[in-house]
C-alpha cells in the first residue's frame, strides 16, 4: 500500500482517484466515524501548552533562550511538608456576615473618598452582595470621578479583543466580582491606555501594535499562557493571570491576577452566610491533563465525595447547583489546569470555601502565585505527586472558619492599581466612542475596544471564545448603535459569551 502511494503521489488527480477508491472500499459506519473525527475542533489551549517557564537544560527543540531560567536544585526536595496550611487562624469573634434584607446603602453627599478606600480588607467568607455594600460609596465616588458609569451606560454590549467578540453587557461599573471580562470592558473604556494581549505569551513589540496602542500605561494579560513582562514598557503596570518573574531581573509593578469567576451574575446577589455541612467538594472539575490522577488519589484517601467520578468530569454541576455546592463546603479542591490560575480558585473564595491549591514548581511561577494568596486562607499541596498525601482529618483540615483577607480576589483591589496608574498618566475620564465598522484581520494586536456586531463582522462573528457558547455560534443582525433600540443581549445567552 505504501509503495502504491509513492507511485501515484506526483499526480494530484491520481491522489484524488486513489482516495475515492479507498473510500468506496470502506464501510459506511467507518466513513461517518472518520468524518466526525476530522470535524472535531482542536482544544482551545492547543499550541499554548508548552512547558513554562522554559528551563535552560531542556532540549533545544523546547528551549526558549529568551525565557530561560536556571533549574533550582532546592526544589527537588526542599524539606517542606507535602501539605501546608496558610492563614488558617480562627476568627477571634464569630460573626454573622449575612446582609440579606438590609436597606440600600446611602452614601453621604459631598464626601470625598481617597483612592485607598479600594484597598479595604474583605474578611474571608463575606458573601459577595455584602462585599458590594462595603465598597458601594467608594466605587460610586471613583466611577463618577472617571465618568466610568456614564461610559458603561452609553457603551455597546460587546468588545473585541484580538479578533474575538465578548459579551460584556452584564458587567457594570459598580461590580465587585472579579471577572476577566471586567478588565476587557475597562480597557475598551480607557483605550488606548490599557492594553490587553489576550492569550499572548509576551507583550508585542511597539512596532507590531495597531493604532495608538503604543501609548498604553497598563498591561492586563489575560488567558492561560505563562507571561513574561520583560518586553513591556518599563513604567507600565503589568497584571497577568499566569505571571512569570525572573529572579535575576526583578520588575516593579508586576502582579499576578486571579482568574476570576466564569459567570459573575451567578454570584453577585448572594447575601447569606451559609452553613457548611460538607467538608470538601471535588465535583465540578473538568478532568483534563493530570487532574484525573489527582482526583483518584483524593478519592482513595477519603477526601473527595463519593459522587466525584473519574472521566471527563469529577461530577457535573452547572449554574446554581455549582454555586450551592461550593457555598456548602469548607474546602474546595482546585488543582491546576492549563495554567495555575483557575476559575475555581476565585469561585471557591467567593463562595467562602478554603481553596486547596498546588504550589508552582519553578521560582518564576511561584513568587507571583504565592503573593496572590499571601493574605488568603488556603491549603497548599507541595507538588503534583503530593495530592495523595492529603487526608480528610482534623489535623490537616480544621473545621473552624479562618480570619483571612480575600480582597485580592475581588475587583476593587485591582482597580486601585489601575486607576492610580491612569491618574499618574493624566488620564481623567473614560471614553466611549462609536466603534468603526472596519474589518480586522486575525492575529492583529488591537487590545480590547468597543465592537459593533453587524454585517461587516459576519465573517468574524464565528470566532468563539474559549468556553461559552461552543457549538451555538450566533451571527447578530445589524442595528443602530446607541440610544433606543441599541444592542442588548438576548435572553438566555451566557453572559460570558465570546463571538
Amino acid at each position: 500500500m505504501y509503495e502504491q502511494q509513492i507511485i501515484i503521489a506526483p499526480s494530484r488527480q491520481g491522489r484524488s482517484c486513489e482516495a475515492a477508491q479507498i473510500a468506496k472500499s470502506m464501510p459506511t459506519w467507518l466513513l461517518l466515524l472518520l468524518g466526525v473525527a476530522s470535524r472535531q475542533e482542536q482544544p482551545y489551549h492547543k499550541g499554548n501548552d508548552r512547558p513554562a517557564p522554559w528551563r535552560c537544560d531542556e532540549p533545544r527543540s523546547r528551549a526558549r533562550t529568551d525565557l530561560c531560567f536556571p533549574l533550582d536544585d532546592s526544589l527537588r526536595d526542599d524539606g517542606s511538608e507535602d501539605v501546608r496550611l496558610y492563614n488558617m487562624e480562627p476568627e477571634p469573634v464569630k460573626t454573622n456576615r449575612s446582609c440579606c434584607g438590609l436597606p440600600p446603602v446611602k452614601c453621604p453627599a459631598n464626601t470625598e473618598y481617597p483612592l485607598t478606600c479600594l484597598l479595604d480588607k474583605v474578611p474571608f467568607a463575606t458573601p459577595p452582595a455584602c462585599v458590594k455594600r462595603q465598597f458601594k460609596c467608594c466605587l460610586d465616588y471613583w466611577t463618577n470621578r472617571f465618568r466610568l458609569d456614564e461610559a458603561y451606560t452609553r457603551a455597546p454590549p460587546h468588545v473585541r479583543c484580538d479578533s474575538k467578540f465578548w459579551d460584556v453587557y452584564d458587567v457594570q461599573a459598580d461590580d465587585v466580582i472579579f471577572d476577566q471580562r471586567s478588565l476587557m470592558k475597562l480597557a475598551a473604556a480607557f483605550a488606548p491606555w490599557i492594553f490587553v494581549p489576550y492569550e499572548a505569551e509576551r507583550v508585542p513589540a511597539l512596532t507590531e501594535l495597531n493604532g495608538t496602542n503604543s501609548d498604553y500605561v497598563v498591561v492586563a494579560k489575560l488567558g492561560f499562557g505563562w507571561f513574561d513582562p520583560e518586553a513591556a514598557k518599563p513604567d507600565a503596570l503589568v497584571l497577568a493571570h499566569n505571571l512569570l518573574r525572573n529572579p535575576a531581573r526583578p520588575r516593579r509593578h508586576a502582579y499576578a491576577l486571579p482568574r476570576g469567576v466564569k459567570d459573575l451574575k451567578l454570584w453577585k446577589d448572594r447575601c447569606a452566610d451559609n452553613r457548611r455541612p460538607d467538608r470538601v467538594r471535588c465535583a465540578g472539575i473538568r478532568l483534563h491533563r493530570d487532574r484525573a490522577r489527582k482526583i483518584l488519589a483524593l478519592r482513595k484517601n477519603g477526601v473527595c465525595e463519593r459522587t466525584a467520578r473519574t472521566g471527563r468530569h469529577s461530577g457535573i454541576l452547572k449554574g446554581a447547583g455549582y454555586v450551592d455546592a461550593l457555598s456548602a463546603a469548607r474546602y474546595a479542591v482546585s488543582p491546576p489546569g492549563v495554567g495555575f490560575a483557575n476559575y475555581r480558585d476565585t469561585e471557591a473564595i467567593v463562595a467562602g470555601a478554603v481553596p486547596i491549591l498546588e504550589r508552582p514548581m519553578w521560582p518564576p511561577q511561584r513568587g507571583p502565585v504565592v503573593e496572590l494568596h499571601d493574605e488568603l486562607p488556603h491549603v497548599l499541596v507541595k507538588n503534583d505527586t503530593a495530592w495523595a498525601s492529603l487526608r480528610n482529618d482534623l489535623d490537616h483540615l480544621p473545621s473552624h472558619r479562618p480570619a483571612g483577607d480575600a480582597r485580592k480576589h475581588y475587583l476593587p483591589y485591582w482597580l486601585y492599581f489601575i486607576l492610580k496608574r491612569l491618574r499618574a498618566a493624566n488620564v481623567t475620564e473614560a471614553t466611549c466612542t462609536e466603534p468603526s465598522a472596519e474589518k480586522v484581520e486575525a492575529k492583529v494586536h488591537t487590545s480590547c475596544r468597543w465592537a459593533a456586531i453587524g454585517a461587516p463582522w459576519d465573517n468574524l462573528a464565528v470566532n468563539m471564545g474559549p468556553f461559552q457558547n461552543v457549538g451555538r455560534r450566533r451571527i447578530a443582525k445589524p442595528r443602530a448603535w446607541g440610544g433606543e433600540g441599541a444592542w442588548r443581549r438576548k435572553v438566555g445567552r451566557p453572559s460570558g459569551a465570546a463571538y
